[in-house]
């Protein structure tokens, strides 16, 4: 007794010191895991960074070129775009290489040619806009931009080289890391299957005690909080702890006795593939194993859980082998948040690079029907045409922006509906009309069935952009010439009415996840017009918004698809006249005093052109101080003020103004690009009455100076 005793204390203090050194062993490669996966990131952003530095500088040089060849100003959007990118990306890359020296050093070169270039730019232009293009010219003919150009490639791919050779130190880290987290953790469970085998040992060698000493190893295995399996030299279950119980479901009664590829059944993750016996194989090796990665445990009623686990053998006093004991435990945590890691990066990278491109989209018509419109030899027919074509694409990347936010106060639950009586009619028509475009492009059959009139108590404009998300999404994914069916009908408390098509159809392991945010049918890519997939999320958002459900239905691929939209009915007892769904029309707009404050001169100048177009007397500035002063000055009726400014933001001048005796007459409307509900709860607060975003609505802006 007294030896295993010195046994079980000599055991003990082995495992404080060893659990020590692996804790220690862990935090270490936890910080080292941790600084590791920083830098790494660093050394990518620098990469990307040092790209778009040099993407942004031959954008800029691309701009000067054309303007000096042509002197067209629209060759300058491009440039100046360029170079405050430029200037963006070299802040970036500071920041990023802040903790290398060296990279600084080399950062710094890289900074002073790319500002030395953008000088020569400048310069030419200048040269150019003084009415001197030869003299310019000989600036370009030089070769000295050439020569800055080369260099600053050379300081970009000496830089990206060296990011290249600190990204592998960096991964050789994180993988030592990795390293030394696992043996840390097969360090203690060598530590857990060492101390039963003593135990083991124990029990084996004092027979007289035998009794107490099962009980000891039975309180011992309760207290171990990974599950745990021994078996004797044949293979035959001869104890298990709670956990173990719980994990494969055999009771320990049940399990005693049978062997350990009955109770203990485990397969590969992936393969399917039955792994091999734990014992067979300790028995083989003779010594600690650890089983194959993603193991899958088939617990005693069919159900499956991923495990992480090892073996050891037990050995007597002679060394020779009397069982083999299993640690394991439930490993679903860590391969559910694994999964989940690996799907969340995938759809972002998905997300971005569909925005990238549904964004660009419309950049290539608009920039085209922009050089038509400004080409001599253009017709008055063209031109009219180019400008529909600017019209219609900006509303496209206004309306995917809208869609964003949307869907984002959706999900936040901050997207106010204003519910009123209306006809079903009335909204179906709304809806054709936008939708009306993507069935005409593809020249689709339209049938629509009304059903009975009936009121509804909705949002009208929310309820149209429902059916119409519903239409498009209907016309784009139905190959040319198809039909699109849209039929309503009426029972006891519901209005229900359905969107069919014949297109392409949906697989039934698509159903679930169709109304789920940036979701596409996979096989629609050669088939679709793109889009970020948030249109039937956002259709289905607004429809619970107003108390109703949203349902897709397909007998699968190829054979078209129905989506059902139920609404409950509007329960007044005195429904609206037929006449008064009618809309008023609205009365022309007077004249107004209006001051336009907005830095950017393109588009403070064509709205102000509209403006006067309508009639009205508009005067134009370009930063917050002169607005002020010419509010003052000019005592306009209405003030269309840009939030961001220089000198003084749009905030600012409300505020201002509103400080005034003067300012308490003037309507100040807000324009901006920032179109959210704190956005607006902002603007209202500085002072102003009405929050538009850019761009903005003519018809809307209309509506507002008629007030």
């Amino acid at each position: 007794m007294q030896k295993s005793r010195s046994l079980v204390f000599i055991a003990a203090g082995v495992s404080v010191a060893v659990l020590v050194a692996a804790g220690v062993a862990a935090y270490s490669a936890v910080r080292t895991l941790s600084d590791a996966s920083d830098q790494l990131v660093r050394s990518k952003e620098i990469s990307i960074a040092l790209e778009q530095t040099l993407s942004s500088l031959r954008d800029a040089e691309t701009g000067q070129r054309g303007y000096l060849l042509t002197g067209r100003q629209a060759y300058l959007e491009p440039y100046a775009e360029a170079v405050a990118s430029v200037n963006q990306r070299l802040a970036t890359l500071r920041a990023s290489s802040e903790p290398d020296p060296s990279a600084q050093q080399r950062l710094a070169e890289l900074e002073q040619s790319a500002r030395a270039k953008m000088e020569e730019l400048a310069r030419t232009i200048a040269l150019r806009d003084s009415g001197q293009p030869d003299a310019a010219l000989q600036v370009v003919l030089t070769d000295a931009g050439k020569l800055s150009m080369d260099r600053i490639r050379q300081l970009t791919e000496l830089i990206q080289s060296q990011e290249a050779v600190h990204y592998e130190q960096y991964r050789d880290r994180e993988r030592s890391a990795r390293t030394l987290s696992l043996w840390s953790g097969l360090t203690v469970s060598i530590l857990a299957i060492a101390l039963l085998a003593l135990l083991g040992f124990i029990v084996r060698r004092d027979t007289a005690k035998i009794r107490a000493s099962e009980e000891h190893l039975a309180i011992t295995l309760r207290s171990i909080g990974d599950a745990v399996i021994a078996t004797d030299a044949t293979g035959l279950v001869t104890l298990m702890n709670p956990v173990a119980e719980s994990l494969t479901r055999w009771p320990a009664a049940a399990a005693r006795g049978q062997t350990l590829d009955a109770v203990f059944r485990i397969i590969n993750e992936e393969t399917r593939i039955t792994v091999e016996s734990p014992v067979a194989k300790v028995l083989r090796e003779g010594g600690i194993v650890g089983l194959a990665n993603h193991t899958l445990l088939i617990r005693r009623d069919g159900t499956e859980v991923p495990i992480e686990d090892s073996g050891a053998p037990i050995l007597d006093k002679q060394g020779e082998i009397i069982g083999v004991v299993l640690v394991f435990r439930d490993a679903s945590r860590e391969r559910a948040a694994e999964r989940a890691l690996l799907d969340a990066d995938r759809r972002k990278d998905e997300f971005l690079a569909t925005l990238a491109h549904e964004l660009r989209n419309p950049l290539a018509p608009i920039r085209q029907a922009a050089k038509v419109a400004r080409m001599p030899a253009a017709t008055p027919a063209q031109v009219h045409w180019a400008h529909d074509v600017i019209e219609r694409q900006v509303q496209n990347m206004a309306r995917l922006l809208d869609d964003l936010l949307d869907v984002s106060r959706i999900t936040r639950g901050t997207l106010e509906i204003r519910k009123e009586p209306i006809e079903l009619r009335a909204v179906v028509e709304a809806a054709m009309e936008m939708a009306r475009p993507a069935i005409e492009a593809r020249n689709h059959s339209l049938t629509v069935e009304y059903p009975p009139r009936m009121m509804l108590y909705a949002d009208p404009l929310r309820l149209a952009q429902v059916v119409a998300n519903l239409l498009t999404n209907a016309a784009k994914y139905t190959n040319p010439h198809g039909q699109i069916r849209v039929s309503g009908h009426c029972d006891d408390t519901a209005l229900i009415l359905q969107v069919s098509d014949t297109g392409i159809g949906i697989s039934a392991e698509m159903i679930p996840r169709i109304f789920e945010m940036f979701v596409q049918v996979k096989n629609a890519l050669d088939k679709s017009e793109g889009g970020l997939g948030i249109g039937l999320a956002l259709a289905r958002g607004l429809t619970v918004l107003h108390g109703g459900s949203l349902e897709a239905h397909s007998a699968g691929p190829g054979t078209g698809s129905t989506f059902t939209l139920r609404l409950p009915i509007y329960q007044a007892t005195e429904k609206p006249a037929p006449g008064d769904a009618t809309a008023a029309v609205a009365p022309a707009v007077p004249g107004r005093r209006i001051l336009l404050a907005d830095d950017n001169v393109d588009s403070a100048e064509s709205l102000a052109m509209l403006l006067r177009l309508q009639g009205h007397q508009v005067d134009v500035v370009h930063d917050g101080a002169e607005a002020l002063r010419r509010l003052e000055e000019l005592r306009p009726q209405f003030a269309l003020i840009d939030i961001g400014m220089p000198q003084v933001n749009g905030y600012e001048v409300a505020r201002r103004t509103r400080a005034e005796p003067w300012g308490a007459s003037i309507k100040l409307i807000a324009l901006t690009g920032w179109g959210q509900e704190q956005d607006r709860q902002e603007a209202l607060e500085a002072g102003f009455d009405h929050h538009l975003v850019k761009p903005v609505d003519t018809g809307m802006l209309l509506e507002r100076l008629a007030e």
